[in-house]
């Protein structure tokens, strides 16, 4: 199986959040560019991912979607790309995650790698919700 690179960012932020897959084995993430954990992946998330990208494998290698141009500003960019060719399977624009409307067998794989990618960020810097009691809003004189 080869590799399978999922990348999203925002439209105007250069700070790209990527997962990357390697044959069907081993997990990279990465931020910016610069990996940030890897590890192998689990039974689990072989048996989940493994037909979704021999499916995707099998599609015409120039199965991209381009950003939609509806003139509305998109909030989102989002990529899947495989390793040995030259453009992505998929590019477009989104207004929230995961993407949608990209077609079969596209959909399900770029869900499945959207929450494994957030998971995995979740995982390594958790974020706490923060609750402003009411005694911390007063302005002191």
């Amino acid at each position: 199986m080869r590799t399978v690179t999922y990348e999203r960012s925002g439209r105007t932020n250069t700070g790209a959040q990527a997962l990357r897959v390697e044959g069907l084995h081993h997990l990279r993430i990465l931020e910016q560019g610069e990996e940030v954990a890897e590890r192998e992946l689990t039974q689990d998330e072989i048996l989940r991912l493994k037909p979704l990208m021999e499916e995707a494998a099998q599609q015409p290698s120039l199965a991209v979607v381009e950003p939609d141009d509806d003139g509305g500003t998109e909030e989102l960019a989002v990529s899947l790309a495989f390793e040995d060719e030259s453009v992505p399977r998929v590019r477009r624009g989104v207004k929230r995650l995961p993407a949608k409307e990209t077609g079969t067998p596209y959909d399900k794989l770029l869900q499945e790698l959207d929450t494994l990618l957030s998971a995995e960020l979740h995982t390594r810097q958790p974020r706490h919700a923060h609750a402003v009691l009411p005694h911390m809003l007063r302005v002191e004189e």
